[in-house]
Formats: structure tokens, sequence, C-alpha cells
């Protein structure tokens, strides 16, 4: 059966999933009742086909209904699969029954991809094995479970790492990174996910298996197997479509919304790998990834810079940039304030009337190299025009203090919770960077229209910022001023030629505003959708829905659980 599935051949994809409907013919219809004792007997049918656990159990039930987002939504079942070939079965069944199916990793997505009603296939337990470390070719070969800690873990014996460096890096799984191609504080420089992703084994909507590579024009047309079926399928979209998918796209530096189509066929070529990436689970679903690593520095320097105005700041921000940053990340004044009244003695410290900092890292062959590019930076950036003062990290402690300030919000958000509650739902736009200042004034303006608090921190390299409103999670009309907020705040982002996600994707946040931001492109994302996964099973309703949902659906700002001792809102 495995070989089958690894190496079917097709004249087109049509026809690659014509065998698929053969084998899986659709439920008989009837009514409910009888329906709901075979899907009883399916699942039951499942449970004996793997070697990984069927979990059923209310208590289970509960535990993967909810993620790091502000949703729930209470599954059937979950699936922890021993191994691929229980992926493939489960799969298989799942078409057959009818049944979506929603990949997790350690469910720490905040865009709420990780939750869905049918069947949760939860990688982490089992499938989270670094299978091969390359330090010749600077590769590693991994499993989707497993955690990106874990991987610059043994990757650091080599002298490696993965450079992508969510600030959930102690947790987060590498096949849930690949899905929202995340990013982090130090892909200014090295770039998120997708730009370190060799090629990927993944699992397709049916049970079949697929491994990409970069197709060039003579390997398309002489390829008859799935890859180039559907490499050429997508081709053939993305040509038709080219005109209205280059006048769409944002002109910015980072974009985890809809499908990146122009990523994967440029030229005569066509890597099916750079689509997969950023797709959220919704086309294929990651068995395998290889990965390129990069060296670790030999010596780095941080730098607090403060300013006085937004405008200094965002010059501040192009200045930087000349400098070859490894890492630009901008606190603005309420996070200051925030973390000024929970004694935060870095931001304490800083000048009154202090309206916004940077956070500078800079890397260098070894630390003599790094603190001298941080004499240079200093030079250029300290001056009545620019940079109010600077405050220099040369040795690792005051690194660390100077990298506090930043990693400080999240647990002083969650500690000061009660009714006020900490929520992500205008998090992750990304504008062009020259007109970071402006954004953050637009979003200030917004917030106090509505008259609610936020921390606002963010990627300024990138131009990227989180926003974190402070709600009241009891009011009766909390989903309709979210809603408002939200519409300004998509129109206020794409008024600049922004992205809706930069790093976080779509999710059941984003997706009901994707028509709005790509317009008649939306169309396209549809028909690639239907090319991978024509009966709509892969986590359904995220990149591609209906039209009907909202991003209030199925809306809980309750309390989470505790996760690795971090209680999750």
């Amino acid at each position: 059966m495995t070989a089958d599935r690894s190496h079917a051949s097709v004249a087109g994809l049509s026809g690659a999933l014509t065998p698929l409907r053969a084998a899986c013919p659709e439920p008989t219809p009837g009514a409910d009742g009888l329906a709901a004792r075979m899907k009883f007997m399916n699942l039951s049918l499942l449970r004996s086909k793997l070697r990984g656990e069927v979990l059923e159990d209310e208590s289970s039930k509960r535990r993967y209904s909810t993620a790091e987002c502000i949703y729930r939504v209470v599954p059937s079942a979950a699936v922890l699969p021993a191994e691929t070939e229980d992926v493939l079965e489960t799969l298989s069944w799942a078409r057959h029954s009818g049944v979506p199916v929603t990949a997790r990793g350690a469910g720490s997505a905040v865009a709420g991809q990780s939750v869905g009603s049918g069947i949760i296939l939860d990688f982490s337990p089992h499938l989270n094995r670094v299978l091969q470390i390359d330090a010749e070719k600077r590769q590693a070969i991994v499993q989707p479970g497993v955690v990106l800690a874990e991987l610059n873990r043994q990757a650091a014996r080599h002298s490696l790492r993965f450079a992508p460096d969510p600030s959930s890096g102690a947790f987060c799984t590498l096949g849930g990174m690949i899905a929202n191609n995340a990013g982090g504080p130090r892909s200014v420089r090295y770039g998120p996910t997708r730009d370190h992703v060799v090629g990927l084994k993944v699992a397709l909507a049916g049970g079949v298996t697929l491994q990409t590579r970069s197709l060039d024009q003579g390997a398309l047309e002489a390829g008859e197997d799935l890859l180039a079926a559907l490499s050429k399928a997508l081709r053939d979209r993305v040509e038709a479509d080219r005109a209205a998918l280059e006048r769409t796209a944002p002109h910015v530096r980072r974009v985890s919304s809809g499908y990146e189509l122009l990523r994967a066929v440029q030229g005569e070529s066509v890597d099916l790998a750079q689509l997969l990436v950023g797709s959220e689970g919704t086309l294929g679903l990651t068995l395998e990834a290889t990965l390129r690593l990069i060296d670790l520095p030999g010596g780095t320097a941080t730098a607090l810079l403060h300013f006085r105005d937004l405008e200094s700041m965002g010059q501040g921000v192009l200045r930087v940039l000349e400098h070859h940053p490894s890492a630009v990340e901008a606190l603005d004044r309420s996070f200051l304030d925030l973390i000024r009244e929970a004694g935060q003695e870095e931001a304490r410290a800083l000048p009154a009337g202090t309206e916004a900092v940077l956070i500078v890292e800079l890397e260098g062959e070894d630390e003599m190299e790094a603190a001298h590019r941080l004499e240079r930076l200093a030079a250029d950036l300290v001056r009545p025009s620019l940079a109010a003062g600077i405050v220099r990290g040369l040795e690792p402690r005051t690194r660390e203090r100077i990298w506090e300030i930043r990693k400080a919000a999240s647990p002083i958000l969650t500690a000061r919770q009660r009714r006020l509650r900490n929520t992500r739902f205008i998090e992750d736009a990304c504008v062009p960077t020259e007109r970071l200042p402006e954004f953050l004034r637009a979003i200030r303006r917004i917030l106090a229209e509505h008259r609610l608090e936020a921390a606002i921190f963010g990627h300024a390299g990138d131009a990227i910022l989180h926003v974190n409103p402070q709600l009241d999670a009891g009011d009766p009309g909390i989903a309709a001023l979210m809603e408002r907020v939200a519409v300004e705040y998509a129109a206020m982002v794409l008024g600049m030629g922004g992205a809706l996600s930069g790093e976080h994707g779509d999710g059941r946040l984003r997706t009901p505003f994707l028509e709005q931001a790509f317009g008649e492109v939306v169309g396209t994302f549809r028909r690639v959708k239907e090319l991978f996964d024509p009966d709509n099973l892969l986590n359904p309703g995220i990149k591609v829905h209906d039209g009907t949902s909202r991003m209030t659906d199925h809306l809980d700002l309750g309390p989470r659980a505790v996760h690795e001792g971090i209680p999750v809102w």
C-alpha cells in the first residue's frame, strides 16, 4: 500500500484523483442516526488499522478544542500517528467518511488554524525525530513534530542552527513553522521558514505521498508522475492569472497571507514546496522536511536605541538596515509603559519622553568584529536628528538584559489579565518598511477611537507589528467591537499596500478578509485548493472559504490550559 501511495503514476491531475474516488466511494446518504452509526463504525475501523492512538473521549476533545488562539472548536476525535502510514490511513479514511482533517503540532499557532471540527491529526507525540543532520551540506531532515529548540540543540553540535526563530521556539514544531511560514526577530537578515526549505515529503488528501523537488521546463514536459502533473497544472493556473497575481501581491518584506503562487512558479521552473510552505495544512501535510541550516555566529552585539518621536524611529529603522542587522525589534510607548509599571529596570532607566525603542542585534565572525560593527552603528544613529541615545550590549549578561525588555511582554500581560484580557486579533500585519511610523500612528488612532489599550511591538526591520488590545471578555458586545476594529485595521493595512499577515498566517482570523485583500485572486486560490484537495477535507475554511464565515465564529476568550508553565489565553 505504501509503495502504491508513494509512486502514483498519472497522465494528469484528474487522473490521479480518479483512482482515489474509486477506492473510496462516497458514503451512502441516510438518516441522521444511521450516519452517526456509520461514523462510529468507520472510526472503529480506522483505529484497527493504526499503530497510533485514536482519542474520542471528552477530555481529549476538550484538550484539542483550543490552542494559543481566541477560538474553541470541538473535534470529533484526535489521531496521534505513530508512523507515516498512520497519516496516510487517516487521510484515506477521512475521504471515505467525508470527515475533515486538521494537522496540529504544539498548538502554538495564534490565528486559529490548528483547531477544527473533524479529526485533529497531532504529529507531536510520535513523529518528532530529527532523522539526519548533514553538516557538510548544512541540511537537516526532520519529522513534522520536531520542536525547533530540539533541532537547534542537535544542530549546535555541528556549530549550525535553523535560522527562523519565532518566540515560541521552545515548544513550536517544525511542521507548524512550515505550515505558517514562521519567522521571528532574525528573519530581517535570514528570511522566514520558506527561504530555508529544500524539499518536503507530504501527504495529500486521500492518502497519497508526494516528494517535492524543483522541476525545470524539460522535467515538467517529460514527467508523467503525480509531481509533474500537479506542477504543470499549477504552472498553467499561475500563468493564466499572473497579471492579477502580480497586481495584488503585497510589496512588503514578509507575507504569510494567501497562497504564495509567484514564488512557486518562477520563469520556467515550478517548486511545489514554495507553495506548500505557508499553506496552513490546506493543500498537504508535511511528513518529512529537508531544511537548510546556517552557521552559528562567532560573535554578537546588541544595542538599545531610544527615540523621541516616531519619525526619528522610522528613519532609524531604515538607517539600521544599512548595517545588515540580524534583528531589529521595535517597542512603542505603550509597551514601555507596561513594562515600566511592572518594574523592568532597563525600561525604567529610559529617559522621560521616549516614544519608541529599537533593539538591534549585529553578528560578526568574532566578538571583536561584532563590537566594531556596534560602534559604527552608534556613530551613524546617535545624533540629534535620529536616536536620542544608546545602551550597548557587548557582554552576555548585558545582551540578555536588553532582550529581556522585549521578552517581558507576554508574562506581564498574562499576569495582569483579570477582567481585561490580552486579545490577539489584529496582531500580524506587515507594511512597506518606510511607512512604519505612519502604520504605528494609524494603529494608535484606531485604538484611541475605540477606547482600547494595547501593547504594540514587533519586527521593525520587516515592518511587522504585533498589536495586543486589552478586551473585556464578559462584554456582550465584544464580538461586534472586534469586527469593527478588525475591519478598520484591515482597510488601513491594505491602504498602505501591506499584507494582513507577515508570519502568523491567515487562519480563522484573516481568511474572511482575503477577498478584500486579494480581490479576484481569491478565485485563483480556490482553484489551487481544488487541485490539491478537491473534496475540501484539509483544514476547510482556512485560506479558502464559502464567504459565510466570520472572524468571530467560534470565538472563545476564556482562559486556556497551561502550556510549558505558561498560561495561554
